[in-house]
Parts: structure tokens; sequence; C-alpha cells
């Protein structure tokens, strides 16, 4: 990784080289590497070294480029910043100093600067990625190895995820950010060969020492186990115990809509106010979800985190978004934010942290007189933007509930839900929990570069839920 000293000389060499008079410059230098194992006997590896330089212009202009790592030469480096910006466009007139009025919203990114410190890099990630991995791919190894002696019928796909990152937001004025972290992420796939029977389990953490790749195998291969011989379920409106993977993939799609510009002007839109008496346009202020609910973002989150500044570094703060189901707040450009006198100005949660309860899945089903159990979701899309509606289907692991007991595993379902609706329906919550997304090798096929790059996705840390009337619409053969 760049150190912080590297970065701010490369961002310095940016502003020297840029002929047109440049505000801010980032650099990130993100190293992700992958393994994937499938059953015991074929690892494949996709690993990921890049360097981005992006700068902002006085006159608007924003270039970006990637650079090969192992270029340090001085000169080639500014012969491939030269190139990115005449390629952009005709030469830009020569710009005016900038003068800075704090009185004016369009110039807040020439503004004083403050920016929270973060702690989210650990060692014990970039040991895992140096030779962690390989011992974690061992001991999978001789898991999955077990499992098919037992159950020879199993067929197994499991994936081992590490990244570092540095980033630096380098002023014109001086002033500059720095942040660096560390991610990693193990989950394992289960199937049987006449495909009937499936299970899948993840962990996601920034500390790499909390993932344990043994446990991880033997509970996707008791999932499997647990799904055969799924009998037929009418689709329809049941209570649902969804477990932490399956909420975290609704919540994950929640982020956009808490943009205050996303809200105004739209009637379906989850925090729109419409004919209201005081002329007001957004329900803050309001309670939306059930009260036990808060959802924050805390970028030193220890669970998970972000980087405390936008894009183009101007920086951000935590939030809390959601309090005891009132919406306290909603997200804000950078010049939509001075308008209104936010400040600093919050970005959409992409890292959410949804509060729980104390209430086990153990206990929801014993709770529960008729309904499903959800292990995870996959294949969850947006039906409606403004709204916020999904749709998607169970996988790995969907069960009956009958007489407050698992009465046995069903065929899967396709539901049509809204997360903003769903969290109305809270019955009971769990103990919070970071949730896995997984990382598909046919996605890596595709483009290495573009999918490694956005990994991992911003951490979502969510209880399981206990919800009424969750909307399963119809049934799904596959696994």
């Amino acid at each position: 990784m760049l150190t912080r000293d590297e970065a701010t000389a490369l961002a310095k060499l940016v502003m020297q080289t840029v002929t047109v008079p440049t505000f801010n410059v980032v650099i990130t230098h993100r190293a992700t590497a992958v393994t994937k194992l499938v059953n015991s006997r074929r690892l494949q590896c996709f690993d990921h070294d890049q360097l981005s330089l992006n700068f902002f212009t006085v006159t608007g202009t924003h270039v970006g480029l990637d650079v090969v790592t192992n270029v340090r030469d001085v000169a080639m480096l500014q012969q491939v910043i030269r190139s990115a910006e005449t390629t952009k466009g005709p030469p830009e007139p020569p710009a005016p100093p900038i003068v800075v009025d704090p009185q004016d919203p369009a110039q807040i990114e020439f503004g004083p600067r403050t920016y929270m410190p973060v702690q989210l890099w650990h060692e014990s990630t970039v040991q895992g990625m140096e030779n962690g991995r390989g011992e974690a791919m061992a001991q999978m190894v001789t898991a999955v190895r077990a499992a098919q002696q037992q159950f020879p019928d199993l067929t197994m796909a499991g994936t081992v995820v590490t990244t570092e990152r540095a980033r630096i937001v380098q002023y014109q004025l001086g002033r500059s950010a720095w942040s660096e972290s560390t991610d990693s992420e193990i989950s394992m796939t289960v199937r049987s060969t006449d495909g009937k029977a499936s299970g899948w389990q993840g962990r996601a953490s920034r500390d790499w020492a909390t993932l344990q790749p043994t446990e991880i195998v033997r509970d996707a291969v008791s999932m499997a186990n647990r799904t055969r011989n799924a009998v037929r379920v009418e689709p329809g409106r049941y209570t649902a115990i969804l477990g932490p993977a399956a909420v975290g993939q609704l919540v994950a799609r929640m982020g956009l809509h808490f943009l205050a510009w996303a809200n105004r002007g739209e009637p379906h839109a989850p925090f729109s106010l419409v004919n209201s008496p005081d002329g007001r346009t957004l329900r803050l202020g309001q309670r939306v979800f059930d009260e036990r609910i808060t959802m924050y973002t805390d970028f030193n989150d220890p669970m998970g985190g972000d980087d405390p500044f936008f894009p183009n570094g101007c920086p951000t703060g935590n939030a809390t978004w959601i309090e005891q189901g009132v919406l306290k707040r909603l997200a804000y450009d950078v010049q939509d934010a001075a308008r209104h006198g936010i400040v600093p100005p919050v970005q959409e949660p992409n890292s959410v942290h949804m509060t729980g309860g104390t209430t086990t899945i153990e206990a929801m089903i014993a709770q529960c007189e008729r309904g499903i159990y959800v292990h995870r979701f996959s294949n969850v899309d947006v039906v409606d933007p403004i709204a916020g509606t999904l749709t998607g289907w169970t996988r790995d692991g969907c069960f009956l509930v009958k007489d407050r007991k698992i009465h046995s595993p069903v065929l899967n379902f396709r539901f049509y839900e809204s997360p903003f609706l769903v969290l109305n329906r809270v019955i009971a919550l769990g103990v919070p929990e970071r949730v896995a997304f997984g990382t598909s090798t046919e996605d890596l096929r595709r483009g290495a570069g573009a999918t490694l790059e956005s990994w991992p996705q911003p951490p979502i840390i969510v209880p399981p839920l206990m919800i009424r009337d969750f909307n399963f619409v119809s049934l799904s053969d596959a696994v």
C-alpha cells in the first residue's frame, strides 16, 4: 500500500502537472485478493491491484485515471496525467484565481475543512492477505473433504477475499485527509448433485482474525442437509423470520432513498410528505418505522465504518438516520447541504448499522404458530426505484415453521416487498451482526477489475427480524 507520505507526494505531483488549476486530488490505492475453492481439488485466484488518480479543476472538469501500481517513475506518471487531461476535451481557458466566498453555497468545496479521523486498519487482515488465506483454504479443504466423505452427493464452492485500501484527499490550500482500511470475507456454497438441496454461510469483518473458515464450512453443509426433501407450500402472506443475511440484502438497497432530493416532489417516495398544511415536503420528525428501530452511520464503527469524505473529498460526518422509528435526518449533496445550512453535509448511508433486540432466531421460531424462516435471499432487484419496492428469491435455507418449531424445508419463493413497509411490521428483533454478500466467479470472469474494484460492499450490520405478513408471491423450483 501507498504510505501517506507517498500518496501526498503523488497528489502534489498531479497538481503540478495538470495545466488547469486544480483544487482537489483524490488518490486511491486498492489491493484485493480472491481465492476460489471448488470442492477440494481446484483453486482459482483473482487478484487485483489498482492505483486511481482523480482530480477536480476549478473550471468544473473531473478527470479520473487508473495507473499500474508499479509505475513510480515521475516522468512517466506526468506523461500519463497529461494524456488523461488532454483526452477529456479541448483545453480549458485559463481560470481566474480562487476567491473564496464562505456565504456562497456553490463554493463550499473551497471552504474550511475538518476531517474525522477513522481507525479501520487491521494488521491481521494484511497478514491474512499475505499468508492467512492459504492457511484458511487449507482448513476449508480439510473440512470439505470430511463433509464429502460423509455426504458424497454434496458439491461445494468457497471464496476467501481480503482487501487493503489507502486513500488520500489532497486539498489545494494544504489541507488533506487520509484514510486506510482493510476488509475480509469468507463464504461457502453447498449444493446436492440432484439439485434439490442447498446451503450457504458467510462472514465478513475488517479484522481477518475474527473469521472462522472451518465453522463457515460446517454451517453451510448443515444448512444444505436441512433443506433435503423440500415440500410445496402455497405462496401468500406469512409471518416471516428473516436471518441477518436476508435482512442485510433488503437494507443494503435502502441507502439512496435517504437522499433528500429523491423524496422531494415524489408522492410515492418513502419519506415524501404531500399535502402538508405547513408546506413541508419531507417526513423529518415523523415516525416511519417500528419504534424499536434505530439506523445510523458511524465512520469509526468497529463492525463497519467507511471513509469520512465524499468522493470529491468534501468531509462528511456521522448520522443517525432513524431514531426509535423516527426519521431524524436525510442526506444532501454538498451544495444542497450548504443551501439548507447543514454542516457538515452527510452523504447517503452506504454503511448502515441497525440496532436490534435480544430475541434469538430460536426464540422467534418458538413464538410462531405458522410462518416461513428465510436464511437469505438472492437476485434481489429494485422494482420501483422511487418507492423502493424489491423482488428476489429465497435461497439456501427456506423452512415452514408450524406449531412453534421448524416443520419442514419448503420450495423457494419469489418475494415482492418494500423494506420501508417491512420495517413497520416488526414483531421481534435479534442481535445485530455484519452480513456477508459473497463474490461470484462468473462476475470475476466477465470483468475482474470492475468487480473487484467495487468489492467489498459497504458494511451492513443488521439483526434477524420477525415480520408480519411478508409477501411471498410465487414458487421457484430452483435451489
